[in-house]
């Protein structure tokens, strides 16, 4: 570019400019902007063609000027008005960085202000491409603003922006990176269109609705649109199409896909297409720079990872929605094994899924893992039995026999692609050499369909051509449903929990027609006036036993899938079958899935469990083999033909252990025959977990939860800030809300669905307290109570119902100095350290170990110490046996001997996979009353002195090893940031100062999973561990107190002194189970009204529940929660 073009440039920008005119600065600039890239376009000898948009503020995305070198799209320029620059991430504004979050997905972008400009490829400036900023503002000074340099700077920016062409990645894990922001971008451009009434989207979005998914709102529109459009086009280049606008490709894609070839013709309509047609071109002229034969070279495995890679760059909440992670090939392959030798013996099938009638089916075909296996499978059965000629036959036939639903068009595109690549690669891999290879040339049975939609509503008839094809793959889908032989169910359903805000009226709950059933629109109660769900299934039986409260955790995907494919194998055909997936193992033990465990009995013969763990939230922290952190099992079940639903299935368990993932996958290849693995037996109660037991005699003691029949969950604010280290912080915190104006003290106080500060709520007296909207300055603060945040954790927080969504009265009120409150894990697994811990403070929901639920027991009902929260008659049972007076001190000192050491879980670990620890209660008079003694001593210890005095146990806690070698500073602007341990040195740096000794046991000192020390630590270092809930939150202690080393030390000795009693606590335990015990038989069993709080109203729960303590009306128990249980 020479300097005079620059300087005309500049000229006709300064006389724009001048003009008088209501046109928007960026109005004003795209012609001269236009024109100068044309000119350049002339003098590089390429034919250059701008199209420029009005500038119109609802439609945020789309860029102002598209830019076409010799008749393609080379990329876009977005303007802005003269002195914002060109700098696009650090553009100020709202409107700015949104638009930036669209735009930076294209791969190849101008942002100009006229005197800045930059090049963007998908967001990032190339490194020979610095920002040009011309010598002045060229709007005001015209040619006297450019100099010779900047014509230079422009010119290497011109060239490099209009000799652009698609680099576009030959491997499938690339290209799924590389689509993914063009996708996005089309996506967005959808969403906006959509905005703008009258549209030819929105009127497309009407048609998809009506026809194909009647549920899709327009994020789930924009969203269809964009993956369809991609996967349509990337198949229809992989088929062979060498021009990919949507005509072309459908004739191609016609040949083995009709489906995506109409609706490619639907979503391509021209006027559609022509408000789309930035994001729609960029995308297209991409694909076209790929080379399908250098891209089919790619081996089918290598599509394992390209759907989650495409969705996880796509969109990584949508993939988290969907549930969407690939199965590692050790896992599938497992799975595709364990079925085909069930096949071969139980059903005589010698070539597994390859052989005559075996019809299978992946309910979440995804990508098309599972299949590939099983083809791949069965296929190798065949060329080893009958030899490589009978491979494509069979090969045919499995074609046929293979069937599969999926949601998304992304991994259903994908999915057709490898399985015909797998099918096609292994009928020709078994031919000579010369001779011709064949071709399916066959539409495969892949149904892009939703599983869980019903099974008996036909789609509506007199379509055109284009709805045909969408409906008539519904229609496919919806008979494969209704009927025929299904042999093998199998797959990975998704896993997702739903959770809809409160409030939220338009978002529809999930679970389809599994969950609803078909219900009757229009009627005061639709879904009191539909056929019954099967659903109900699952969720009734668990409501009779009392787990009502916990029905929450059966609503996920992948229940619903289990129900699903129960009711197609079992209840629509006869001829039995197989159903293996793997899931979250939620459902082994979890209370809330009774129901599901009793029928899953009630419909296999046999039930195989492979509990792979990977819980790396819970209290057993093990490897996982796919990238989450929930625990998941695989699960196989079998029958052979009708069945006695009277008689429960045979369970089998097995859990696999490993250090590593690495490890945990190299153990799944190395499982061969079934009959092979160390299983072990499972207990045939209806209703019982899926768990192993091995200890007979422990399942025969009574529960924890018979001895101390009321459990309560423990308080929960749900926001951090009335919860502190000392009382001096949370007064400036309540200081700080009273004085905020009202909108700011709605976010400092952090309002919930429970709390809001507009109203009032009671005290625990029964009388109203003033809004918290109403306070002003000098309104005295709430009660600040000391209170147990975790074990051995001892804080203080504002006791104020108006303050905490569940304060649980009936705790607030026990609180007194006669009483004490003891804390475990009643519906989760215990992990290692103490069964039971105890506090004299009132405690939190999640006190034990940082997740918790109902798993706080006081030991009295009242403050005062008259009313025992013991099961009647349970204390004069035992005074009978040791022929002595048994008070309720004795019993809780014996109880937390045997649970509140070391050994408990170490013994029992395998059967505490049940949640709901049990007591061996002994026969022995002299072991009860020697245990009791150890269990005093530890209450003491663990509620620092100030329960359980009496002979050398003082009103202080003793002295142990650690001192404080060197104080923390007290300076405000040291606090401490940061803290450590050296194991050579035994020594605690905390800031400035520095404990010690103390040994690397007491520092690692755990209670399920909840490092007590470190955890101590992290909540009082000067950015507070855990989630913020409120700008409250970063009120924390002005300096570090020589009262907070005094706690730090107690805490410290306290752990010591429990360590050093774990050698007589472990002695005695041995005792306790070699001698007899009581059986939950031989003692009373509590009462509907005892396991009630205090001033509780009447209770239907009993049952299973009922058993462990739940109310059928008891509050919220969960949140959203980090690790450590923070909200």
């Amino acid at each position: 570019m020479n300097l005079g073009e620059l300087e005309a440039f500049a000229d006709k920008l300064k006389a724009k400019f001048a003009l008088p005119g209501s046109a928007s600065p960026e109005d004003q600039l795209k012609p001269v902007v236009a024109d100068l890239l044309a000119g350049a376009g002339v003098s590089y000898g390429l034919t250059v063609e701008t199209r420029t948009e009005a500038h119109l503020s609802d439609h945020k995305v789309r860029p102002d000027i598209a830019v076409y070198v010799d008749g393609l799209i080379c990329g876009y320029i977005e303007l802005k008005a003269p002195g914002l620059g060109a700098d696009a991430p650090k553009l100020k504004g709202d409107h700015n960085k949104r638009q930036w979050e669209k735009l930076k997905g294209l791969p190849n972008l101008i942002y100009t202000d006229g005197q800045e400009w930059a090049l963007y490829r998908t967001g990032e400036r190339p490194d020979s491409q610095p920002i040009v900023r011309l010598h002045d503002d060229p709007t005001d000074k015209g040619k006297a603003a450019v100099q010779k340099d900047d014509a230079d700077g422009l010119e290497r920016l011109f060239r490099d922006f209009l000799g652009w062409t698609p680099n576009v990645p030959q491997n499938p894990s690339s290209l799924a990176k590389y689509l993914a922001p063009l996708s996005r971008f089309l996506r967005s451009e959808v969403e906006n269109a959509l905005d703008q009434s009258g549209s030819a989207v929105e009127l497309l979005a009407n048609e998809w609705r009506q026809f194909f998914f009647p549920d899709s709102d327009k994020g789930k529109f924009a969203d269809a649109y964009a993956q369809t459009v991609t996967y349509a086009m990337l198949l229809a280049r992989l088929s062979g199409a060498n021009k990919l606008d949507p005509a072309e490709a459908a004739k191609t894609l016609d040949k083995n896909n009709g489906l995506l070839a109409r609706t490619l013709e639907l979503l391509g309509q021209p006027d559609a297409r022509k408000e789309l047609s930035v994001g729609f071109e960029m995308l297209q002229r991409s694909l076209e720079g790929l080379n399908p034969h250098d891209f089919l070279k790619s081996k089918p495995d290598l599509w394992l990872y390209f759907y989650e890679d495409f969705l996880a760059a796509y969109d990584p909440k949508l993939r988290k929605d969907y549930g969407v992670y690939y199965t590692p090939r050790e896992v599938v392959e497992l799975q595709v094994r364990l079925a085909s030798e069930l096949l071969e013996k139980r059903f005589s099938k010698k070539l597994g899924f390859a052989d005559d009638g075996v019809v299978f089916l992946d309910p979440a075909v995804g990508t098309g893992t599972y299949p590939v296996a099983a083809v791949k499978h069965g296929l190798e059965k065949v060329r080893t039995r009958s030899g490589p000629g009978a491979v494509p036959a069979r090969a045919r036939q499995m074609a046929e026999n293979m069937h599969g639903f999926e949601i998304l068009v992304g991994p259903y595109a994908v999915a057709h692609l490898r399985l015909t690549q797998a099918l096609e690669g292994a009928m020709n891999n078994a031919k000579a050499g010369g001779e011709p290879e064949e071709k399916l040339d066959k539409r495969l049975n892949i149904y892009l369909a939703d599983t869980l939609a019903s099974p008996n509503k036909a789609p509506p008839g007199g379509l055109d051509l284009t709805h045909k094809a969408l409906t008539q793959e519904h229609e496919a889908a919806r008979k494969v449903k209704q009927g025929g032989e299904i042999l093998v169910c199998l797959g990975n359903p998704p896993y997702d929990r739903q959770h809809i805000e409160d409030g939220d009226t338009s978002t529809k709950r999930k679970g389809g027609w599994v969950r609803f059933g078909d219900q009757i629109e229009g009627g005061a109660k639709v879904e009191e006036q539909g056929e019954r769900p099967i659903f109900k299934d699952f969720t009734d039986p668990a409501t009779k036993a009392g787990a009502g409260v916990h029905l929450k955790n059966l609503y996920n995907d992948y229940v619903y899938f289990w129900r699903w494919a129960l009711w197609r194998l079992f209840e629509q055909q006869t001829c039995g079958g197989i159903v293996t997936f793997i899931t979250a193992s939620s459902f082994l033990g979890g209370p809330a899935f009774v129901g599901m465990r009793e029928h899953m009995r009630r419909e296999f013969d046999e039930i195989y469990v492979i509990n792979l763990g990977g819980d790396l939230l819970g209290t057993r922290k093990t490897p996982n083999v796919f990238n989450i952190q929930t625990p998941v099992a695989i699960t196989i079940g079998v029958r052979s033909g009708a069945r006695d639903t009277a008689k429960a299935a045979n369970v089998k368990y097995v859990r696999v252990e490993a250090d590593n993932r690495a490890a945990k996958l190299l153990a799944l290849d190395a499982l061969d025959k079934i009959d092979s693995f160390p299983w072990e037996s499972v207990s045939d109660g209806w209703l019982d977990p899926f768990y192993p037991k091995s200890n007979a005699a422990y399942f025969f003691w009574p529960e924890l939860a018979n001895i101390f029949p009321w459990q309560h969950s423990g308080s929960q604010f749900k926001r951090v800030w009335p919860i502190g280290e000392n009382a001096e912080t949370l007064g400036r915190r309540w200081k700080e809300l009273c004085s905020a104006p009202i909108d700011a003290r709605k976010k400092l106080f952090k309002e919930s669905r429970d709390r809001k500060i507009s109203k009032s709520y009671s005290n625990f007296e029964g009388v109203a307290g003033t809004a918290l909207a109403n306070l002003v300055i000098g309104d005295p603060a709430p009660e600040v109570g000391r209170y147990c945040y975790r074990s051995f954790d001892r804080q203080y927080a504002l006791i104020d119902n108006r303050l905490a969504d569940y304060i649980r009265p009936p705790l607030v009120k026990a609180r007194g100095e006669a009483n004490l409150f003891f804390a475990s894990l009643m519906t989760k697994m215990l992990g290692v350290g103490a069964a039971m811990t105890a506090t004299s403070e009132l405690p939190d929901l999640d006190v034990f170990c940082g997740r918790g639920g109902k798993d706080v027991f006081p030991l009295y009902r009242d403050a005062a110490g008259t009313d025992p929260n013991i099961t009647m008659g349970l204390l004069a049972a035992l005074a009978t046996e040791y022929d002595t007076e048994v008070t309720p001190e004795d019993l809780a000192a014996y109880v937390y001997a045997a649970l509140g050491g070391q050994s408990y879980t170490r013994r029992f670990w395998n059967e505490l996979e049940t949640p709901g620890p049990r007591v061996p209660l002994t026969k022995s008079s002299k072991i009860f009353a020697d245990t009791a003694k150890l269990g005093r001593k530890l209450i003491w210890l663990h509620t620092y002195a100030e329960r359980f005095r009496g002979d050398d146990r003082g009103d202080e806690v003793s002295a142990g090893s650690a001192k404080i070698i060197k104080g923390v500073s007290d300076s405000p602007t040291q606090y401490p940031e940061t803290y450590s341990f050296d194991p050579d040195s035994g020594e605690i740096f905390i800031g400035t100062g520095r404990i010690g000794p103390v040994t690397a046991e007491v520092w690692e000192f755990e209670v399920s999973g909840l490092k007590v020390v470190q955890s101590w630590l992290g909540y009082r270092m000067k950015k507070r561990a855990g989630k913020k809930s409120s700008p409250l939150d970063l009120i924390r202690p002005e300096r570090w107190t020589a009262r907070m080393s005094e706690e730090l030390l107690e805490l410290l000795w306290v752990l010591e002194a429990t360590l050093a009693m774990e050698a007589d606590l472990e002695a005695q335990l041995d005792k306790i189970v070699a001698g007899p015990c009581f059986t939950s038989a031989e003692l009373p069993e509590p009462s509907d009204d005892e396991r009630k709080a205090p001033g509780a109203g009447t209770s239907a729960a009993g049952g299973l529940l009922g058993l462990m303590g739940v109310e059928a009306d008891e509050e919220d128990d969960g949140g959203d929660k980090d690790e450590d249980g923070d909200y």
